[in-house]
């Protein structure tokens, strides 16, 4: 498929989400729905909008139907299923606990069902060729990678910029391998993301909200699962989605473990992440998020090298 497809599928979707998301802000400020400063985690100057992640789910089910328009392969409907609905469906867990906060209990089950759906709908790992193991790992990348999402959306411009990175490696190394709706679909996420930070870019006019992280991060872990690097054997073939969202993998393993060892619930608020540390140090939010991009950037860089290969 041509490069130029690409291109047009992520600066198509950029453009679209930039638009999306600012009509998202206007709607918000005029129907409340925005993220209150209350002196503590929530440290912006004023009343911030809260609901781009429901502009950048819209984005993404547009890109989608209209790349399987495009195409005019039928079969390319099945992957509706395993998905765009999934995907909605965790967005709009993440819409209620923006409206109304769940019970963290209601939400794991709630997402593990999304997932079990995903995999009953073909997008599985089969590394140790054991069905109900490689079920159980299926379910915690898609679960962990959603709510490790969540979590790294703690500061302007993070959530975003690590999507965006993620996705457009993801999408050269399934073009690399002639994955073409799969690549056609990161870079349209790729894109959604980079429209999204137009607006999320430290100081953030909006946030994506636990509706948008959710859908990221759910969105994420299915393009790195269906990612098929033929002739690269295990373990190098596991590493590579591992690499391409190795900072949300990362933060979380550092909070839970720090808290943890401090005796504190490991998914309680806070600020003590990365980019917190990072800015504790004396970095501001766009050095922080800079300085964690560039480590992620070599980060993808190592899984596109490892995927040319073989390639």
């Amino acid at each position: 498929m041509s490069p130029w497809v690409y291109l047009a599928a992520f600066a198509g979707s950029a453009v679209v989400s930039i638009l999306l998301v600012w009509a998202s802000i206007r709607i918000a400020h005029r129907t409340g729905m925005v993220d209150s400063p209350d002196g503590g985690r929530k440290q912006q100057q004023l009343p911030i909008p809260k609901i781009g992640g429901i502009a950048v789910a819209v984005t993404f089910t547009m890109a989608f139907l209209a790349a399987v328009a495009i195409s005019g392969d039928p079969s390319e409907l099945e992957l509706l299923a395993s998905v765009i609905l999934p995907a909605l469906g965790v967005a709009a867990l993440g819409f209620i606990d923006d409206v109304r906060a769940l019970n963290p209990w209601v939400r794991l089950i709630a997402q593990t069902v999304f997932a079990f759906i995903v995999w009953w709908a073909g997008t599985q790992v089969s590394f140790t060729r054991v069905e109900w193991l490689d079920l159980l790992i299926t379910l915690l990348w898609i679960v962990g990678l959603t709510n490790a999402m969540n979590l790294l959306d703690n500061s302007d411009g993070l959530a975003a910029s690590t999507t965006l990175v993620a996705a457009a490696g993801t999408g050269i190394i399934a073009a690399l391998y002639g994955q073409f709706f799969v690549a056609g679909l990161a870079f349209a996420l790729a894109g959604i993301a980079l429209g999204f930070l137009w607006h999320n870019w430290a100081p953030a006019t909006v946030y994506l909200g636990d509706a948008g992280a959710y859908f990221l991060g759910f969105l994420l872990a299915i393009v790195t699962l269906r990612l098929r690097p033929v002739g690269i054997n295990l373990p190098w073939s596991a590493l590579i989605p591992i690499l391409l969202v190795l900072l949300p993998v990362v933060d979380t393993a550092f909070v839970v473990v720090r808290r943890l060892f401090e005796g504190r619930h490991p998914f309680t608020p806070g600020r003590d992440h990365l980019s917190h540390v990072l800015m504790a140090r004396g970095l501001s939010v766009r050095g922080a998020v800079g300085v964690l991009q560039g480590v992620l950037v070599v980060s993808v860089a190592g899984a596109v090298a490892l995927a040319v290969t073989a390639a």
